[in-house]
């Protein structure tokens, strides 16, 4: 029987990546799932090879695990992978901070706190999706005018374990508007380029976030 491929044939690898690594982050595919490759292989109506190619990318961004003679798995995220993967993260974002300030323009900066202000509106209303928009464009574009491609490239490598840490743990609202006030306040900072000022906000922030991330996953 013939299946069509639900996966654009440009880059087929990348794409089956992103499908799957966006099916894991959203929690559609569990931690501790099999994965079984014919089913895969079925669904996406793609061979074997560009599926293989995918999931090891998926194992080096720890979103999978292979267990020798007994199959591939969703991963199963340790306290110890979020301690590390948080841990890295701060020291990462407290850089791109002090590298972005001098060139950032201020009408980024102006765009970021509107997509605060309606981030906190959304909360408000008990929707958290537009919270995680929000909290993802910020932290994108402060790496990104830190115009450091080895923070970037390192940023990158950790970006989808954060995003799955966050759907695992976000049972309700409380969690992302503690963050969005947070965001607020790092932005006020950059806008008045107080860069000591932003640093110590951003530190505070991913320990927040580290600390109930950590506490949150214990009550799992």
């Amino acid at each position: 029987m013939e299946y069509k491929s639900i996966i654009d044939n440009r880059n087929l690898s990348d794409r089956i990546y992103i499908y799957l690594r966006d099916k894991i982050i959203n929690n559609e595919m569990v931690p501790g799932a099999r994965i079984i490759y014919d089913e895969l292989i079925e669904e996406l109506g793609v061979s074997r090879t560009p599926l293989r190619e995918a999931l090891t990318h998926l194992q080096q961004d720890g979103l999978i695990e292979v267990r020798p003679r007994s199959g591939t798995f969703v991963n199963t995220p340790k306290l110890k992978d979020i301690e590390e993967i948080y841990d890295v993260r701060r020291a990462l974002e407290v850089l791109a901070i002090e590298l972005a300030v001098p060139r950032i323009p201020q009408k980024v900066l102006e765009d970021l706190v509107e997509e605060a202000i309606q981030a906190e509106k959304e909360l408000d209303e008990g929707n958290v999706q537009a919270f995680f928009t929000a909290d993802r464009n910020l932290h994108k574009t402060l790496i990104r005018y830190s115009q450091n491609q080895r923070l970037l490239y390192m940023m990158q490598s950790i970006e989808a374990q954060i995003q799955w840490f966050g759907v695992i743990i976000t049972r309700d609202v409380e969690g992302p508007k503690q963050a969005n006030q947070r965001h607020k306040q790092i932005l006020e900072a950059l806008l008045r380029q107080d860069v000591d000022a932003a640093k110590e906000l951003m530190a505070t922030h991913i320990t927040e976030i580290k600390e109930e991330t950590i506490h949150k996953y214990s009550e799992k």
